[in-house]
C-alpha cells in the first residue's frame, strides 16, 4: 500500500514538474518579448527558461501539486494517473496559461511604451494563440475523461507544440532597431532665442496648489498666474534614462530604444538582460544571489535635441544627470540651507534626515556647478535636472499626508511632516533665481516628468515584508507631473488637458524656429504660445532629423 501511495505521489509530482517547466517556458517568452533590442536565439531562450524553471517553474509545480491534492481531498475520489497524464496536464497547462496571460497582460500594459504598432500586433497574436490553447486544454480534459481515447490527448499535445512554435515565431519577427545616418544636407538656421529648461523630479500639483493657496511658493504662484501651466503626462516604466531619452528626442522608447539604466544577469547566464518582468517579484531574486543588477548608461542612437542644436551651432549646456560633481565639498552656506530644510528636530544618526540631507546636498552641488559652467559658457539653451525632491518624497510622504496612512505616531509627524514643504520652498527659491535672470528673448520651462502617489496597501505590505518599510510613495505608474512655460510669446493659461513629455522638444524646436521631425511621437503644442507669436511663426516639418546632416548656417 505504501509503495502504491509513493508511486501515486511520484506520478503527481512528475506531472506537476512538467507543468512548472511549461510555465518557465512561457515566462522566458515574456522576457524575450520585453527585451526588444535583443535578437533572440534558441540558446538564449533555453538558458532563460532553464534558469526560470529553477525558481518559478518549481514554484508553479508546488502550486499545481497542492492544488491537485486539495482537489482530490474535496472531491473525495482517487483518479488514476500515468507518469504523463493527459487529463492532468491538459487541465494544469490550461491553468498555467491563465496565470501567465494575467502576468503577460499586466506587463504588456506597464511596458506599453516599448512596443510599436508591428510589435503590438505580434503580442496580440501571442495572446490569442495562448488563449486558444487554454480553451483547447479544457476541451481535451473533458473529452479525454469521457472517451479515454489516446488520440484526443496526443492531438492536444501536438497542437500545444504547434502553438508554442507559433508564439516563438511572432517574437522572432519583432522588428530590430536600425540606426539611420542620413547624408542629405540640411541648412541650419541662425537662432537668437534662448531657453532655460529646469527639470525638478517629483513635482506635483497635489503639493503645489495647496501650498500656493496658503501663501507659500511665490515663484510657483507667479508661473501659474503669468505663464502657461498644466499637467505633464508621462509613461511607464519611469526609468530615468528612458524618460530622459524620450524628453530629448520627442520619441517613445519604441523608437529610440533606450530602455533601462541597468543590466540584469541570472545566476550562471553569460548574457545580460535589459528588462525583467514586473509583478512577479523578479527583482527580489537579488536577495538570494540569483540575480545580479549592475548600472549601465546606454547611448541614444537617434538624434536628440542636443545634436540638433550642435548641428545648428547653437550653444547649449545639458546637466541632466544628477551626479554630485567630483571634488566639490559642501560649504557653510549649503550646510546652513540643509539645516533649514531639516528643521530643529534633526539629530545625528537619524537615517531619514541623513537621506534628506544627502539628497539636498547633491542637488545643491549640481546646481552650483551648473550655474558656474553656465556663467562661463553662456549657452542659448540650458538644461538642469535635479532629483532630490523625488528621493525625499519617497520616504517623507506619509508624514506630509498622515491621514492617508493612519497609525503614525504624532511625534514622527511633528518631526518629519514639514520636510517636503521645505524642499518645495528650496525649489521655489531656485526658480526665483532663474526668473530674476531671464532675458527678453528667453523662455523658462519648468517640468517634472512624473509626480508622486502613495504606495497602495498591497505594495506597503510587500515593502514591509521584503523591501524598505520606510518607503511610503512612488512613481512607478507614471502619475502626472507638472509643466510651466513662461516668457515673451507664451500665452497665459492653465491647461486642463495634460501635455505629454514627448511634446516638449517638438514645441521647443518650433519656438526656436527649427524644423520638427514628422517621425517624432510628440507634437507641437502651439496653443502654449500667443496668437501674435503663432501668426509670424509657422510650423516647419521635415521627415526625420536622422535623414539629414545639418550644415551650419552661413
Amino acid at each position: 500500500m505504501l509503495i502504491l501511495k509513493a508511486m501515486r505521489l511520484l506520478r503527481v509530482l512528475t506531472n506537476s514538474l512538467l507543468s512548472g517547466l511549461f510555465f518557465a517556458f512561457l515566462l522566458a517568452l515574456l522576457v524575450a518579448d520585453l527585451n526588444i533590442n535583443r535578437q533572440v536565439s534558441a540558446g538564449f531562450f533555453i538558458q532563460v527558461a532553464m534558469h526560470l524553471a529553477l525558481i518559478y517553474g518549481l514554484l508553479m509545480a508546488v502550486i499545481v501539486f497542492f492544488g491537485y491534492v486539495i482537489g482530490q481531498f474535496f472531491f473525495g475520489r482517487q483518479a488514476r494517473l500515468a507518469f504523463i497524464s493527459p487529463s492532468f496536464l491538459s487541465l494544469s497547462l490550461s491553468f498555467v496559461i491563465v496565470v501567465f496571460l494575467v502576468i503577460f497582460k499586466m506587463n504588456e500594459r506597464y511596458f506599453s511604451s516599448f512596443f510599436g504598432t508591428a510589435m503590438r500586433s505580434r503580442l496580440l497574436i501571442q495572446m490569442v494563440v495562448l488563449l486558444v490553447l487554454c480553451l483547447l486544454g479544457l476541451a481535451c480534459f473533458l473529452g479525454y475523461r469521457r472517451s479515454r481515447k489516446a488520440f484526443v490527448a496526443w492531438a492536444y499535445f501536438v497542437i500545444v507544440g504547434i502553438g508554442l512554435a507559433l508564439v516563438l515565431v511572432q517574437r522572432a519577427r519583432f522588428p530590430m532597431f536600425q540606426a539611420r545616418s542620413g547624408s542629405t544636407p540640411l541648412l541650419g538656421k541662425n537662432v537668437e532665442k534662448r531657453i532655460t529648461l529646469v527639470g525638478l523630479e517629483g513635482l506635483s500639483f497635489d503639493f503645489i496648489i495647496p501650498l500656493v493657496g496658503r501663501g507659500k511658493l511665490p515663484n510657483f504662484s507667479w508661473l501659474m498666474d503669468n505663464g502657461n501651466s498644466g499637467k505633464l503626462a508621462s509613461f511607464s516604466p519611469t526609468e530615468r534614462v528612458s524618460l530622459e531619452a524620450s524628453f530629448s528626442t520627442g520619441k517613445l522608447p519604441a523608437e529610440h530604444r533606450v530602455l533601462s539604466g541597468r543590466r540584469y544577469r541570472l545566476w550562471k547566464m553569460k548574457e545580460e538582460l535589459e528588462i525583467v518582468p514586473r509583478f512577479i517579484l523578479f527583482s527580489q531574486l537579488t536577495r538570494i544571489g540569483y540575480l545580479k543588477i549592475v548600472p549601465f548608461r546606454p547611448v541614444i542612437e537617434v538624434k536628440d535635441i542636443w545634436q540638433i542644436l550642435q548641428g545648428n551651432r547653437i550653444p547649449n549646456l545639458d546637466i541632466s544627470w544628477p551626479l554630485t560633481p567630483e571634488g566639490r565639498v559642501s560649504g557653510p552656506r549649503a550646510e546652513k540651507q540643509a539645516s533649514g530644510l531639516l528643521g530643529d528636530s534633526a539629530f545625528p544618526g537619524d537615517s531619514l534626515f541623513a537621506l534628506a540631507r544627502t539628497a539636498f546636498l547633491r542637488d545643491w552641488a549640481t546646481e552650483e556647478a551648473a550655474n558656474e559652467e553656465r556663467s562661463t559658457r553662456q549657452p542659448q539653451v540650458f538644461h538642469l535636472r535635479l532629483g532630490g525632491l523625488n528621493a525625499v518624497q519617497a520616504y517623507f510622504y506619509m508624514y506630509s499626508v498622515p491621514q492617508q496612512f493612519g497609525g503614525i505616531p504624532p511625534e514622527r509627524i511633528d518631526r518629519y511632516g514639514a520636510v517636503i514643504e521645505r524642499y518645495y520652498d528650496y525649489y521655489d527659491g531656485l526658480i526665483g533665481k532663474f526668473l530674476t535672470g531671464l532675458k527678453d528673448d528667453e523662455i523658462l520651462v519648468v517640468y517634472s516628468a512624473f509626480g508622486v502617489e502613495p504606495l497602495p496597501l498591497w505594495k506597503r505590505f510587500v515593502e514591509r515584508l521584503l523591501g524598505d518599510p520606510e518607503l511610503s510613495a512612488y512613481h512607478e505608474l507614471a502619475p502626472e507631473g507638472v509643466l510651466f512655460f513662461y516668457g515673451r510669446g507664451i500665452r497665459k493659461a492653465r491647461n486642463t488637458e495634460a501635455i505629454r513629455i514627448v511634446d516638449i522638444i517638438p514645441t521647443l524646436l518650433y519656438y526656436l524656429g527649427l524644423p520638427v521631425g514628422r517621425d517624432m511621437d510628440g507634437i507641437v503644442r502651439s496653443s502654449l504660445f500667443s496668437d501674435d507669436f503663432r501668426a509670424i511663426n509657422p510650423i516647419i516639418y521635415i521627415s526625420s532629423y536622422d535623414d539629414f546632416q545639418i550644415q551650419p548656417a552661413q
